[in-house]
């Protein structure tokens, strides 16, 4: 399938749960109401039913709400609810690796500088533990530059957009390595390859 049919499918599937569930938030109160089951019981049930739905709905938007643009050379992404930004300069940028397919497809872009960015951390020992495959490509460059202090974030939310937000990234970020899982996923989401 082609990604941006997928795209198109994931945000129909989107709504249509968002819809059930806010059906479902209306529905149960009216029925309890109605055949008169207003004990303590299923009182107590009714919140906790309620207050599961309210967190479905919470994580799911959550999880596939993601914002992107370039703009002067700064590439700004914006993920959840809460509209946490990440801010990441393009030519600072040296790696970009992939782990996963799909909705769980996961970016993770190297940079040489952070900018009053809380989400790039520092380079660490888990980061070696938990992507084998970057930290491999990651040697290579320190043993090029190794005075380089190096950071990395890791962009989870967006669903099927991150393909988007990748081509983006290899529109912009000229200067970076990209790994072969990588450009991989950069022909999906350039529809040279399907899902």
């Amino acid at each position: 399938m082609h990604i941006s049919k997928a795209i198109k499918k994931q945000k129909k599937s989107y709504r249509w749960f968002l819809a059930s569930m806010m059906f479902l938030l209306i529905a149960f109160p009216i029925v309890v109401f109605l055949l008169g089951k207003t004990t303590l019981f299923y009182m107590s049930y009714l919140i906790f039913l309620e207050m599961v739905i309210v967190i479905s709905i919470f994580i799911v938007i959550n999880v596939n709400t993601i914002d992107f643009q370039c703009v002067n050379n700064k590439l700004k992404i914006s993920t959840g609810i809460l509209k946490k930004k990440n801010v990441i300069l393009c030519d600072k940028v040296i790696l970009v690796h992939t782990e996963g397919k799909h909705e769980n497809m996961e970016i993770i872009i190297v940079t040489t500088l952070k900018i009053r960015n809380k989400f790039i951390r520092p380079i660490t020992k888990s980061f070696f533990k938990k992507y084998p495959y970057a930290a491999s490509e990651y040697k290579k460059i320190k043993l090029i530059k190794p005075e380089e202090i190096y950071y990395f974030t890791i962009i989870k939310s967006g669903g099927l957009r991150k393909y988007q937000l990748l081509d983006l990234i290899y529109k912009n970020c000229v200067k970076a390595v990209y790994t072969d899982l990588s450009i991989e996923n950069i022909k999906i989401a350039r529809g040279q390859m399907e899902i």
